[in-house]
């Protein structure tokens, strides 16, 4: 017999039918598999961190993707696995296991797409401060500079 990871994987293409353009790496294929991963694992590991789901989430953000197009399709995912779980299982405990684990995948990628934008936030920050403390230092050397000239000037000498 086939173990709930196996049967929800059936319904892959049913469910990432949302993904616009099709892309094989999308956010949406990314938070499905983390969903089968997890239901294979069963109760056999602690959940916890999904390292290949964070690292997709990454790799989307750095290649363009909103946090918004994550977290849309994380809530598309759900949305779509739930009606075809319904469809699908006859087991109600197995179809809570399903919308649960969803529910927990999601809020990784969610808290996943927090990290990083906080992450970004500190850099962006970060690089401010630095051009800041650039801008300031060169107003200083300039100002340094005028100062140099007009002594120089006031003691006769010429350039």
């Amino acid at each position: 017999m086939m173990d709930l990871g196996e049967r929800i994987a059936v319904l892959r293409d049913e469910v990432l039918d949302i993904v616009a353009g099709g892309s094989e790496d999308a956010p949406a294929l990314a938070i499905f598999d983390a969903v089968v991963r997890a239901l294979s694992a069963g109760t056999e590991t602690a959940g916890g961190l999904d390292l290949t789901l964070h690292d997709a989430v990454a790799r989307r953000l750095a290649w363009g993707d909103t946090e918004e197009t994550i977290l849309s399709d994380a809530e598309l995912v759900f949305a779509r696995l739930a009606r075809a779980v319904q469809r699908a299982l006859r087991d109600p405990d197995e179809e809570m296991l399903v919308l649960e684990t969803t529910a927990e995948v999601a809020s990784s990628a969610a808290r996943i797409v927090a990290l990083v934008a906080v992450g970004r936030g500190g850099r962006d920050r970060a690089a401010a401060l630095r051009e800041e403390l650039a801008q300031r230092r060169l107003k200083e050397a300039l100002t340094e500079q005028v100062r140099t000239l007009a002594r120089l000037e006031g003691d006769g000498r010429q350039f």
